[in-house]
C-alpha cells in the first residue's frame, strides 16, 4: 500500500501555492477595503487608509494613514492616524472572530483638512444612520430669537381690532344667551300663573272669616275645614312648583353670572394676544440664554448623542439572539441570526489599546492651533460586541502629557457597562486653560472669543434615560462686534438704539459662565441653557427698555379694553335685567301664595277654635 499518493500531492501542490501567492497578493488589499467599508457604514463618509499590512503568523496587523470623514464637513477629518498597530490571535480567526490583545496607536490628529471631499457619492441605508438621528434632533429643537424689532418707535395699535380679541365675542353670545334665557322663562312663567288659585283661596279666607258654626252645624264646619285643608295643600304643590322653578332659574342666572366674570380671564388672554401681535420681546433671563448660546451648544452636544447612540448599536447589552441581513441569494437574502454563548469568546474583543494623541494638527510638540492643541495619551480596555460574553464593562481613560498651546489640565474617565440590561454609561471631563475658537452669536451681532477656559462634563446614561450637565467657565471673555458699529446717536425707541444698548451690555462682559443640560430619553432628550450673559442681557433690557415696553403694553391694554368694555358692560347689564325681570317676578310670586296660604291656615285654625262645647 502506497503512503503517499504522488498524482494528488502534485495538484494539492500547485492549489497550496496558488492561495499563498492570492494571500500574498490581496490579503492586504482586502484588509484596507474591509476597514474602509465598516468605518464608512458607521460614521456616514469616507474612511481612507494609506496602506495594510496583514502578517497572520506574527499575529500582526499594521495600518497606516488612516483619515476618517467629518460628515457633517467633508472637507474636513474627524480624526487622523499615523499607524495602528494591532496584535491579533490566529486561532480565534478559524471561528471567524476577531480577538485583539493589544492596539497601539500614534500620531493622532482631530480636524485635519482634506484634500478631497469625503462624501459619500451614495449612502447605503444603514451609513450614517446615528448620525441623520441626532442631526434630525437636533433640528427640531426650538431655539428661540431675539429680537429688538419690536421696540422700534411708535407701538401700532390699528392691528387690534374687535374681530380678533376673544373678549367680544363672548360677550356678545352672553348677552344673546341672556335674551334667550328671559324668553325661555317668561314662558315657564305663562305657564305656571298662580292667580286662579289665589283668587279661590281668598275667597276661601273670606268664607272662614264669616262662618258660624252654629248655624253650620258640625257637619258644615268639618266640611268647610276640610276645604281649607285642601286648598292648603293645593297652595303647597304651587309653593314647591315655584321653588322648583326659583331653584332652577338661580342656577341659570349663576351660571350666566360666572361665564361674564369669566370675561376677565378673557380680557388677560386679549392682553396677551394683542401684546404677542405687536411682536414685543420677552425680557426673561431664562428664554435669552437659549436664544443667544442655543446654536453654540447644540453643536457640542451633538457628538455626545452620537457616540452614546453609536456604543448603543454597536456594544449590545444581554445575551440576545443578533439579527442581520442575510447574504444574496436567489430566492430572497433573509435574517441571519447569530446566537451568543457565554463563557465563549466574543465575535470582537479588544482587550486593551494605549494611543498617544495630537490635537491641533501641527505635528510633535503639540504645535497648531486647535482649542486643545498638544499631546495626549489614552487607555482603553474591554472593546467588545458582545460585553454580556466579555462579562466586563469598557474603560477608557485619558490625560494631557503636554504641548505648546492648550490646556494646562485635561482628563477623561469612562465606563461604558452594557454587560447586562439596562445600559450603565458614565463620562466625566475636566479641562482647564482651554482656548475656544471664536464662536459666531448672530443674536447680539457678535463673536465670543473664550480664552482660559474651565470646561466639566458628567454624564450618566441609565436604560433609555440620559442626564448630562456641561459647564463652561472663563474670566477672559472678549467681544468682537460683526457689522457696522451701533450709533449712540440713535433716536430713543429706534431699533439702532435697543442694538446699541445689547452691544453696550455684552461687550463689557470679561466673565462668562455657560451652563447645558440635557435629560431625558436618549433619542430625544431635553436641552436647557443657562447663562450669566442671557442674564446680564435680559437685566439690562428691562432696566433701559423696561419703561417703554411698560408704555406700549399700557397703551395696548387700554385699546383692549376700549374695544371690550362696552360689551362687557352689555353682558353685565344684561345679568341684572334677567334678574330683576325674572327673577323678582318669581321671587314675589312665591312671597304672594305664602300670604294667602298664611291667611287661610290661620282661619282654619280659628274656625275650629270657634265651635262651642255643644252644637244643637
Amino acid at each position: 500500500m502506497r503512503v503517499v499518493r504522488w498524482k494528488a500531492l502534485g495538484p494539492l501542490l500547485v492549489f497550496g501555492t496558488l492561495i499563498g501567492v492570492l494571500w500574498w497578493l490581496f490579503a492586504d488589499r482586502a484588509t484596507k477595503q474591509a476597514v474602509e467599508y465598516a468605518g464608512a457604514e458607521i460614521v456616514g463618509a469616507r474612511v481612507d487608509v494609506r496602506a495594510a499590512d496583514l502578517r497572520l503568523a506574527q499575529g500582526s496587523v499594521r495600518l497606516s494613514g488612516l483619515a476618517v470623514t467629518n460628515p457633517d464637513q467633508p472637507m474636513r477629518n474627524l480624526f487622523e492616524a499615523d499607524e495602528i498597530v494591532a496584535h491579533v490571535r490566529t486561532l480565534p480567526l478559524l471561528e471567524k472572530k476577531i480577538i485583539i490583545d493589544t492596539v497601539a496607536v500614534r500620531g493622532v490628529r482631530f480636524g485635519t483638512a482634506r484634500r478631497e471631499s469625503g462624501a459619500l457619492p451614495q449612502r447605503s441605508a444603514t451609513s450614517g444612520r446615528l448620525a441623520r438621528e441626532v442631526s434630525a434632533w437636533a433640528g427640531n429643537v426650538r431655539i428661540p430669537s431675539l429680537s429688538v424689532a419690536g421696540l422700534a418707535g411708535v407701538v401700532d395699535i390699528a392691528a387690534i381690532n374687535p374681530d380678533s380679541l376673544r373678549t367680544v365675542d363672548l360677550a356678545r353670545s352672553l348677552v344673546a344667551r341672556g335674551d334667550s334665557l328671559e324668553t325661555g322663562w317668561r314662558t315657564e312663567l305663562s305657564q305656571v300663573d298662580p292667580r286662579p288659585r289665589l283668587d279661590s283661596a281668598r275667597a276661601l279666607v273670606e268664607r272662614l272669616r264669616v262662618a258660624d258654626p252654629v248655624r253650620l252645624g258640625l257637619a258644615g264646619v268639618r266640611s268647610l275645614a276640610e276645604s281649607g285643608r285642601s286648598e292648603l295643600a293645593a297652595l303647597d304643590d304651587l309653593t314647591g312648583r315655584i321653588g322648583r322653578l326659583d331653584d332652577r332659574f338661580a342656577a341659570d342666572l349663576a351660571g350666566l353670572r360666572g361665564d361674564v366674570q369669566g370675561l376677565a380671564d378673557a380680557r388677560a388672554a386679549d392682553y396677551a394676544r394683542a401684546l404677542g401681535m405687536l411682536k414685543l420681546p420677552s425680557l426673561d433671563a431664562p428664554d435669552l440664554s437659549p436664544a443667544v448660546f442655543g446654536d453654540m451648544v447644540l453643536e457640542k452636544v451633538q457628538p455626545i448623542l452620537y457616540w452614546l447612540r453609536v456604543a448603543e448599536q454597536y456594544l449590545p447589552p444581554g445575551l440576545d439572539p443578533r439579527r442581520r441581513t442575510g447574504p444574496d441569494r436567489a430566492r430572497g437574502s433573509g435574517v441571519t441570526v447569530t446566537f451568543p454563548r457565554p463563557q465563549a469568546l466574543p465575535g470582537f474583543l479588544l482587550a486593551y489599546a494605549a494611543a498617544d494623541l495630537e490635537l491641533g494638527g501641527g505635528g510633535s510638540g503639540g504645535g497648531g492651533g486647535g482649542a486643545g492643541a498638544g499631546q495626549y495619551a489614552a487607555r482603553l480596555t474591554g472593546l467588545t460586541t458582545q460585553p454580556a460574553v466579555y462579562g466586563r464593562p469598557l474603560t477608557l481613560m485619558a490625560e494631557r502629557l503636554g504641548g505648546v498651546v492648550g490646556p494646562r489640565e485635561a482628563a477623561v474617565s469612562a465606563v461604558i457597562n452594557h454587560v447586562s440590561e439596562p445600559i450603565r454609561d458614565s463620562v466625566h471631563l475636566a479641562l482647564s486653560g482651554l482656548d475656544l475658537a471664536a464662536v459666531a452669536l448672530p443674536a447680539v451681532g457678535a463673536r465670543l472669543g473664550l480664552e482660559d477656559v474651565g470646561m466639566q462634563l458628567a454624564l450618566a446614561r441609565m436604560g433609555e434615560n440620559v442626564s448630562a450637565r456641561i459647564l463652561w467657565r472663563t474670566n477672559r471673555a472678549t467681544w468682537t462686534r460683526e457689522g457696522t458699529e451701533p450709533d449712540p446717536t440713535a433716536a430713543i425707541g429706534s431699533r439702532a438704539w435697543a442694538e446699541a444698548i445689547l452691544w453696550r451690555t455684552v461687550s463689557g462682559l470679561r466673565s462668562v459662565e455657560i451652563e447645558a443640560r440635557m435629560s431625558g430619553s436618549i433619542r430625544a432628550p431635553g436641552l436647557a441653557i443657562r447663562s450669566n450673559v442671557g442674564q446680564a442681557v435680559a437685566q439690562s433690557l428691562r432696566r433701559e427698555l423696561g419703561a417703554q415696553v411698560a408704555r406700549a403694553e399700557q397703551r395696548v391694554r387700554a385699546e383692549v379694553d376700549r374695544l371690550v368694555e362696552g360689551q362687557v358692560e352689555d353682558a353685565r347689564r344684561r345679568a341684572d335685567d334677567l334678574q330683576a325681570r325674572i327673577g323678582d317676578a318669581l321671587g314675589g310670586k312665591r312671597q304672594e301664595v305664602a300670604q294667602v296660604r298664611s291667611a287661610l291656615e290661620a282661619e282654619v285654625r280659628g274656625l275650629t277654635r270657634r265651635l262651642p262645647v255643644r252644637i244643637p
